[in-house]
């Protein structure tokens, strides 16, 4: 994995919402349950942020992502729209993917909608016949558009406009987004395979940086306490 990647997002999904009646046995009662089924990503196809990611790339992330379902990763949860971190947050999880494979050219995925009050208004919006999808969110390296290097964080349900171009730019939380990658943020991959900031003081720093961030610690401290005084 190349030490500079790029947070990065792809709308190439056309998978379907299924919303299934089930029935309590023990109450009689029946709800409503919502399943995400198709397809989530093309392989080896320019997708519409004119990228195309190698089958390996994918047979290899495809596979790692098998040991969050074992463990119970967070990974396995999708946030509503794309936040702009690599970590995943449960409290805003709105679905969990509880199937990932590659079938010929496509990765496929089934996930199910959570019972909270984010999940809850997403299944009104599909209620009223209002279009989603689900777009990959994760970090990696481009170079002449083929993607190079690249680690899946997870899936995110996202709003599927007409004007696919215009949600892939412009601002997420701040930060600049162009054709789906965040220009703002770099990040790395340390030997343990954790998604680091590139920014970030690991055992690399240079110690008189950290001498430097202390003293001027001290020395606004010193100042703070000189006003109370009255000095």
């Amino acid at each position: 994995m190349d030490k500079n990647v790029k947070l990065m997002y792809d709308i190439d999904a056309s998978p379907e919402f299924i919303v299934e009646e089930t029935m309590n046995e023990a109450t009689g009662v029946s709800s409503k349950q919502y399943k995400i089924k198709g397809t989530f990503s093309t392989i080896g196809e320019k997708n519409r942020n004119g990228r195309v990611y190698p089958k390996q790339l994918w047979e290899n992330e495809v596979d790692k992502y098998q040991d969050n379902f074992s463990t119970g990763s967070i990974n396995t949860l999708m946030e509503w729209e794309h936040p702009a971190r690599t970590n995943v947050d449960p409290m805003e999880a709105v679905a969990k993917i509880t199937k990932l494979d590659i079938q010929g050219k496509f990765v496929m995925g089934e996930a199910v909608l959570l019972d909270n009050e984010k999940a809850n208004q997403l299944k009104t919006l599909i209620d009223n016949d209002i279009k989603v999808s689900v777009s990959s969110r994760g970090v990696g390296a481009v170079k002449n558009g083929i993607v190079e290097s690249f680690k899946l964080v997870t899936y995110d349900i996202v709003a599927a406009p007409s004007d696919y171009n215009a949600s892939m730019n412009g601002l997420v939380e701040s930060y600049q987004l162009n054709e789906g990658v965040i220009e703002d943020l770099t990040f790395s991959i340390d030997e343990a395979g954790k998604i680091v900031p590139i920014t970030e003081c690991s055992g690399e720093c240079d110690i008189f940086e950290k001498e430097d961030i202390g003293n001027a610690v001290k020395e606004k401290f010193t100042q703070i306490l000189n006003e109370l005084k009255g000095e």
